[in-house]
């Protein structure tokens, strides 16, 4: 029952700690991880612990996300979406490009309306 009480306890103050912390508002200007580049390097590891030969992993030893899609057999189409908005995620990951992340995301947005009105 100790245990379970000094458990409960310091669960209890991590949770309120963030709560009373005091915070100065600034502006982030690190960028962060892009998670999809990390995803790749995880599972070109997960595969070559679990034997994979390089012809068997799927990866073939990509070291990012676009190293990954030139790997991969897509259409060239396909490849330029794709490239594209990997390119629209990794600008939001950087704090400092919000102006740019507002320019592409409209011009993809532009686009779609008229490929979509075209199709009509």
């Amino acid at each position: 029952m100790k245990v379970f009480t000094t458990l409960s306890t310091l669960l209890l103050l991590s949770l309120c700690t963030p709560i009373f912390a005091q915070t100065t508002p600034s502006q982030d200007s690190t960028k962060q991880a892009n998670l999809l580049d990390e995803q790749v390097k995880m599972y070109g590891s997960v595969f070559s612990l679990g034997g994979a030969t390089e012809e068997e992993n799927p990866v073939k030893g990509a070291t990012n996300y676009l190293d990954l899609l030139d790997k991969l057999n897509l259409s060239p189409e396909l490849k330029k979406q794709v490239e594209e908005i990997y390119q629209l995620y990794d600008t939001s990951l950087d704090p400092l490009k919000k102006e740019e992340l507002k320019i592409r995301a409209n011009k993809m947005i532009q686009d779609a309306m008229a490929k979509s009105a075209s199709e009509n």
